[in-house]
């Protein structure tokens, strides 16, 4: 086996992890003190996983006007920035030609900023149906939408060639009656993650949090410290959802079988 393929196949025999964050909200309206508690909310969560080393794929609805992008991209972190689409130009509602003409509106202006945008984060509705307009704009990796019942393993799926879903696991903040056991057992379930070598995609809403900064704060940091933990016990890695894309994508080469019949000159 080549050098390139055993680095390949090696980090299947670790759990890992992605976190993103949804700095904006998917509201289409906010009062001025709205505003500047999500603002604050958004610089603790930057601040937090700075702390912890913790790489982050942070979903903003126009990366290249973001308040945030400038204190994302200076980190010595690999964090991620990624586009959020909401439910004024994602979804049946929207149409096509709205998600199409936004899209491209969105992806022209960061990579004109310099920002290398890969991942799309949609907030409301599955972009399945329209997976060609994103594999037009060179998207990798999509969010998966968070699910509504009960909370399943999920796994990365391939929607095209080299464009992988990885659907969302569990959500943060936890509902109010989850507070004094939900971190815990969210806890739990990303270290079954790791044990099993499998992925947990954890989604942390900028917007819930705000509105509940004092308790939400500490349960967050907290959990945080704790995957930091295992990642430095080496039990997993957390990553990005453009870093997982290049992984899954990172197939190693097989080379073609020689019959063992060789013909007689």
């Amino acid at each position: 086996m080549s050098a390139t393929q055993h680095r390949t196949w090696q980090h299947f025999h670790v759990g890992h992890v992605n976190i993103t964050v949804q700095l904006d909200s998917t509201a289409e309206n906010h009062s001025v003190e709205r505003h500047q508690e999500l603002a604050g909310a958004a610089r603790r969560l930057i601040d937090t996983m700075n702390a912890e080393h913790l790489p982050v794929t942070w979903a903003v609805s126009d990366p290249a006007h973001s308040a945030a992008t400038s204190a994302i991209i200076k980190s010595s972190v690999e964090h991620e920035l990624a586009i959020l689409g909401g439910a004024n130009w994602v979804g049946p509602t929207a149409g096509r030609t709205r998600f199409a003409r936004e899209l491209v509106r969105r992806v022209a202006q960061a990579r004109c900023a310099g920002l290398a945008v890969t991942t799309f984060v949609p907030a409301v509705a599955s972009v399945e149906g329209q997976i060609d307009l994103v594999v037009k704009q060179q998207f990798t990796a999509l969010a998966g939408i968070v699910a509504s019942v009960a909370r399943a393993k999920t796994e990365p799926r391939a929607l095209h060639y080299q464009v992988w879903e990885v659907p969302v696991t569990d959500k943060l903040p936890l509902p109010p009656t989850w507070f004094g056991s939900g971190k815990r057992s969210l806890l739990r379930r990303i270290e079954q993650t790791a044990r099993e070598a499998g992925t947990f995609h954890l989604l942390i809403d900028a917007a819930a949090l705000a509105a509940n900064a004092r308790r939400d704060d500490a349960s967050i940091t907290w959990l945080m410290n704790r995957l930091a933990t295992l990642r430095n016990r080496g039990l997993l890695q957390v990553e990005t959802l453009r870093s997982t894309a290049a992984r899954l994508s990172d197939v190693p080469t097989v080379s073609p079988q020689r019959s063992i019949l060789r013909s007689v000159a």
